[in-house]
């Protein structure tokens, strides 16, 4: 599954990780970063690391995920 992290801060100083078909992953290619294909969404956290420290996963499309 492809993986992307928001480039909209979820708060203060966290940005969420979400797959391509979530519902609350930005529609603007401007506003979201190209994570890379694969199996589970902890595997996306290293990549996630390199834009941003502070990370989560969605509540809700990590579920499904």
């Amino acid at each position: 599954m492809r993986y992307y992290l928001s480039k909209i801060k979820a708060d203060e100083d966290t940005w969420e990780i979400h797959t391509v078909n979530c519902r609350h992953l930005p529609n603007g290619t401007d506003q979201r970063i190209y994570l890379g294909d694969f199996t589970h969404c902890i595997h996306a956290l290293p990549v996630a690391k390199l834009y941003f420290r502070t990370l989560r996963f969605c509540p809700e499309c990590s579920l499904i995920a």
